[in-house]
């Protein structure tokens, strides 16, 4: 359980550039989800977040995948969504996110991938809330074509815990 949670501090770090994930406090583990909370300046942010429990594709060594929901309400951003991968996508390139039935489209910059708009992240939060997993297919800039497959038990337990920490109504 503390690899899992030193294994996403650390892609995190690795992706963003920052010294949150060093910092960040772990609020639970529900299920296959952790939530956890960081200071970002003087205001507090609280994130959820998953390794893919299957990857295929991509280039060999290279193909860990997270997906993660940030809330900072000191910069009224709630619900974002993003998936952090320790590769690079394709550029001008797109990420597939499904749920079900359900495709969700997240653009891609580097190692990271988001919603188009607020919209977008509520709808996408919305059907995991619903979903028993949700698969991502995207191009990565070497090797082939990635499917990631994150498991959602423990999401709604996990967003749960990340809304209170950052007092978030829903």
């Amino acid at each position: 359980m503390l690899v899992r949670l030193a294994v996403i501090a650390a892609a995190l770090l690795a992706s963003t550039g920052t010294a949150f994930a060093a910092d960040a406090k772990r609020l639970g583990r529900y299920g296959e989800w952790e939530s956890l909370t960081y200071t970002e300046g003087n205001a507090k942010v609280c994130y959820i977040a998953t390794t893919a429990a299957k990857v295929t594709g991509g280039e060999k060594g290279k193909n860990s995948t997270f997906l993660i929901v940030t809330h900072r309400p000191g910069s009224k951003s709630n619900d974002e969504v993003s998936i952090n991968a320790t590769y690079t996508f394709k550029k001008d390139s797109s990420v597939e996110l499904q749920v079900g039935a359900l495709k969700h489209s997240l653009f891609t910059k580097g190692e990271r991938a988001w919603a188009a708009d607020p919209k977008t992240d509520k709808a996408i939060i919305a059907t995991l809330q619903r979903g028993k997993e949700a698969i991502l297919h995207a191009s990565p800039a070497k090797g082939s074509d990635v499917a990631a497959t994150f498991p959602l038990s423990g999401f709604s337990d996990a967003l749960a815990s990340a809304d209170k920490a950052c007092n978030i109504k829903r």
